[in-house]
């Protein structure tokens, strides 16, 4: 398994705005449509929706229609991605760099045996 660094930084650049991750913290409990998230925030409701669109366009929250209405929640398979993702980058293990590099070097890596 390769780390996808593209994919993992494309993720946390959507969540790195503080409205963003606060919107992703309010939806992990359950969906909701943006009328209800207006009331935890102070922000105009094509402010919200632009926000909302970008974490969709990442695939961090996924939207269902329900008449009039989106309803947003959670993306549950990008959460496991990025959580692993996290892992992989700051956790020692068999796909870290420097093994890649130790390979053809005499010395060990200290940082990632």
């Amino acid at each position: 398994m390769s780390i996808d660094f593209p994919k993992g930084s494309q993720l946390l650049k959507a969540i790195s705005d503080p409205t963003r991750i606060c919107i992703v913290h309010i939806l992990s409990c359950h969906e909701m449509c943006v009328c209800d998230l207006q009331d935890y925030f102070k922000l105009a409701q094509p402010t919200l929706s632009h926000h909302l669109g970008l974490l969709k366009s990442a695939g961090i929250v996924t939207s269902r229609n329900k008449g009039k209405w989106a309803y947003y929640t959670v993306n549950r398979e990008t959460v496991k991605f990025l959580t692993g993702f996290l892992d992989a980058v700051f956790l020692p293990g068999d796909d870290c760099l420097c093994n890649k590099i130790v390979k053809d070097r005499t010395n060990e890596c200290s940082t990632c045996s």
